[in-house]
């Protein structure tokens, strides 16, 4: 392996180790236990753009297994952010619906990916165009690890979803390799010049 390889692969592994100390630091260090990118805050994400949906078609694009969802909806449904109730049309169908305890859940979720944007204002528009298309192309790579997994028809369920509750936007790790256009604010901040050397924490 390449020497930049290396360094590429450690800086994803610092990366993923500083994205999880700043969700910690937010949630647990603010009172807050809505993670949108984990668990309850990812299903109370989707719920916060469709309040109510079925049970089924939150497994799938969630891409969770039926048992993993069902303990989480549990602990939803204790807290008092949701109900579940068979539907009117087909008993057999189970219909998640949020309450109004949940709709006031949902604010850490929105402030949450709200904050985690602004970690990008470090990069203009032509650098956030070209990092999402090789992020692009290096998730394709991960996928091609799981042949069995339809992760393009997934992907475009969630598309459709978005585009139709959600107004275009991905969450908690859901989307296209897209990038949405738009003011990036400051691209010389502290935050950026902090962090151009990226090398740096190789050699501490």
């Amino acid at each position: 392996m390449s020497e930049i390889k290396i360094t590429i692969t450690e800086q994803f592994q610092q990366l993923q180790m500083l994205m999880h100390r700043t969700s910690l630091y937010n949630f647990k260090g603010a009172g807050k236990v809505h993670n949108p990118h984990r668990g309850q805050g990812r299903v109370l994400a989707i719920l916060k753009m469709k309040p109510e949906i079925s049970q089924k078609e939150l497994t799938y694009l969630l891409n969770m297994s039926k048992q993993s969802l069902a303990e989480l909806l549990a602990k939803l449904e204790k807290s008092g952010y949701i109900t579940r109730e068979p539907s009117e049309e087909d008993k057999r169908v189970m219909k998640i619906k949020l309450t109004e305890s949940g709709t006031k859940a949902t604010d850490d979720v929105d402030d949450e990916t709200l904050e985690a944007s602004k970690i990008l204002d470090c990069l203009n528009d032509e650098e956030l165009s070209l990092f999402s298309e090789y992020l692009g192309r290096i998730i394709k790579r991960y996928e091609e690890q799981f042949p069995n997994e339809d992760f393009e028809q997934r992907r475009k369920s969630m598309e459709e979803f978005m585009l139709q509750h959600g107004h275009g936007h991905g969450f908690g790790g859901f989307g296209g390799h897209s990038v949405h256009g738009g003011p990036h604010g400051n691209h010389d901040d502290d935050f950026c010049a902090g962090h151009r050397h990226h090398n740096n924490w190789r050699r501490r």
